[in-house]
């Protein structure tokens, strides 16, 4: 397999160049005056593979009223894919697309479909499935120290400061962050992080691996009710222990009272959070104060519809529905939608609620 999220272009494997437009990047010596400016590239970057075990079975009770289906898989993968710093004068970039390590993902998912009720005039479905997925990087190339660390993630906060990293051990793109303190009445102080590593400083060494944006448990339950020609049917999902971290909120620090009602400003209204703020050090920044639980139920839809046959004349029929879409969504996360898939909120265009009324003629 390949990664299409990488950000790397289309041929991070070969020798390519890109010509400069604009007077201002010309060096009029010979000929038309455009340059090629050589691009990063490794020619030893290989595909992705990945080896799947599964072990399963289906089964059925109560004159299959009761249907289901139980999956274990194993899964490794090795020659992950990403993006990582290179030493000064290697390569055309100091971040080149590498080959970096195995991670392995084991797991259980249950698949479950119930005839509450099936009578001549009503039928009642109900549908419930559920994932559980562990996932482990369990090799790193290029380095031995078991302290070493491939550092990924675009979060916006300063020139190369990431906040997620790939550790032997954890999960992957897990936060590498500082641990944040916190005064007696539990409110976050500007700048004040723990000394993990006990010398005396605050250093890069004192951030760790926290949390990650892979929800370890994932569920979804649908029902549909049918009575005579009416029916009805809504679909919930479930996503339980996934981490974001609110680069919006951070983004929003450096603030006073005032901004948050600055009217010049685009976006008046500032999140409580940032109030105060102002601090611009990576400690300030790069904490686990943003790393939040974005853990959710969403409704997905919601249908209400009727059919009929024989309608007026013989042969005529149809069906007339209404839907709602992204009815609601219950979580704790401060921000504007808990289901980030990259895991940093910092460019999300929020999902709108949506409804359709249709009507289907058959004749």
């Amino acid at each position: 397999t390949g990664q299409q999220d990488i950000g790397q272009g289309d041929y991070p494997y070969i020798a390519n160049y890109t010509m400069n437009s604009g007077q201002g990047s010309h060096y009029p010596i010979f000929g038309t005056g455009n340059m090629a400016r050589p691009n990063a590239y490794n020619q030893d970057i290989t595909w992705e593979k990945t080896t799947t075990y599964n072990l399963g079975t289906d089964f059925g009770f109560w004159d299959q009223r009761l249907t289901g289906s139980i999956d274990w898989y194993f899964r490794k993968t090795t020659d992950l894919i990403n993006v990582v710093n290179v030493p000064m004068g290697t390569n055309f970039s100091n971040r080149v697309i590498s080959n970096i390590g195995d991670l392995k993902n084991t797991g259980v998912e249950v698949q479950l479909d119930w005839r509450a009720i099936r009578t001549k005039d009503f039928l009642w479905r109900l549908g419930y499935n559920m994932a559980y997925n562990n996932n482990k990087i369990t090799k790193l190339s290029g380095g031995s120290d078991p302290n070493y660390y491939v550092s990924t993630g675009n979060i916006h906060v300063t020139t190369g400061a990431e906040g997620q990293a790939q550790k032997v051990g954890y999960a992957a793109n897990s936060f590498y962050v500082y641990q944040q303190v916190y005064d007696q009445n539990g409110r976050p102080i500007e700048g004040c992080v723990v000394d993990r590593n006990g010398d005396g400083e605050i250093t890069e060494g004192d951030r760790y691996l926290y949390k990650n944006i892979a929800a370890p448990v994932t569920m979804g339950l649908s029902s549909r009710l049918e009575y005579k020609n009416w029916d009805f049917g809504f679909t919930l999902r479930a996503s339980i222990g996934n981490y974001v971290y609110n680069n919006f909120d951070q983004a929003k620090r450096l603030t006073s009272e005032n901004a948050i009602w600055a009217q010049s400003a685009y976006l008046p209204n500032r999140p409580l959070t940032s109030l105060f703020w102002q601090s611009d050090h990576n400690t300030s920044k790069l904490t686990d104060l943003f790393v939040q639980n974005a853990s959710f139920l969403k409704c997905d839809n919601i249908t209400l519809g009727y059919s009929f046959n024989n309608l007026f004349v013989k042969g005529f029929s149809g069906r007339v529905y209404a839907t709602a879409s992204n009815v609601f969504t219950i979580t704790k996360y401060d921000g504007i939608d808990p289901e980030v898939g990259s895991g940093i909120d910092n460019n999300l265009y929020p999902r709108p609620f949506s409804f359709i009324f249709g009507l289907n003629l058959n004749f």
